[in-house]
């Protein structure tokens, strides 16, 4: 598998976590999320980095560095992704009587935000790891490089300066 695959699978999930992070947990059918969180400007997608990293002037060192974390991201996220996908549909099969356990579809549910979370978590730690490499000239020429909304469809958090 090649690291620029690796790369575009690991943001695919990343993005697939977005969205909880962005709903507000109160707003039940209150329309689409707003957009991704703030937070998420300070970070560099994979991508990103690898698609410049002979304009950002990276290293050797900080190559082997970032792979490696893509690596262990990567097989983190796989053993996450087979789990999530199983327990949601258990949680489906739960969801799909007529009559439904209340506590055993809320146990369920528990279990399937709980990969949730350990999703965005690997997900973000590759995102620290990767902007830990990078020196902050290499940041600030990626901030010039990126498009305006690296992370999903625009909204109102728009790049720092």
């Amino acid at each position: 598998m090649t690291y620029t695959f690796r790369a575009v699978a690991i943001t695919v999930v990343l993005l697939r976590a977005l969205p909880a992070w962005t709903a507000p947990p109160d707003m039940i059918g209150a329309g689409p999320p707003s957009g991704p969180p703030p937070f998420l400007r300070f970070v560099f997608p994979p991508k990103l980095v690898m698609e410049h990293q002979q304009e950002i002037g990276l290293t050797p060192a900080q190559v082997d560095a970032i792979k490696k974390a893509m690596n262990e991201a990567q097989q983190q996220l796989v053993d996450l992704q087979w789990r999530l996908d199983a327990e949601s549909e258990a949680l489906g099969k739960l969801l799909a009587d007529d009559h439904v356990d209340e506590a055993a579809v809320l146990a369920k549910l528990d279990r399937v935000t709980s990969i949730e979370r350990q999703v965005k978590k690997a997900n973000f730690a590759l995102l620290v790891r990767i902007k830990n490499q990078l020196d902050p000239q290499q940041q600030a020429k990626l901030r010039a490089l990126r498009p305006a909304f690296p992370f999903g469809p625009p909204g109102d958090h728009p790049p720092p300066p």
